[in-house]
């Protein structure tokens, strides 16, 4: 099924081939956000189905912080994608079982299969 995704990604090389592949894959991606704030703000104007989300972005607010406010305020499903996993355990506030976490790097098939248990849990 085809899904609308945030991407919220600080390192601009790496948020423009998550979008490539989520694209490739799919799926329509909404717009692409630095920082918590912003991604807020977007996923508040844009109400995406999933946010594919770093946990250590620009600015103060981590991934987990900015996530849980968008899934109160949009129901978005979150798919964290980090090369530090364990860091998702100290971001606090601590994200649901339901969350899913991707480590950097990943194979096409990790983020495909990632994106389709998401959506597919948002749906129940």
């Amino acid at each position: 099924m085809k899904s609308r995704i945030l991407i919220v990604e600080d390192e601009q090389i790496i948020a423009e081939d998550l979008a490539i592949q989520v694209r490739r894959l799919g799926h329509e991606v909404l717009g692409i956000s630095s920082s918590g704030e912003e991604a807020i703000a977007f996923a508040e104007q844009s109400t995406p189905d999933l946010v594919v989300m770093d946990v250590q972005l620009e600015g103060p607010m981590t991934g987990a912080q900015a996530a849980h406010i968008i899934r109160e305020r949009t129901g978005a499903a979150i798919v964290f994608v980090t090369a530090f996993p364990s860091a998702l355990l100290r971001a606090g506030p601590h994200p649901p079982q339901s969350d899913i976490c991707v480590s950097k790097p990943f194979s096409r098939m990790q983020l495909e299969t990632a994106l389709r248990t998401a959506g597919e849990r948002r749906e129940k």
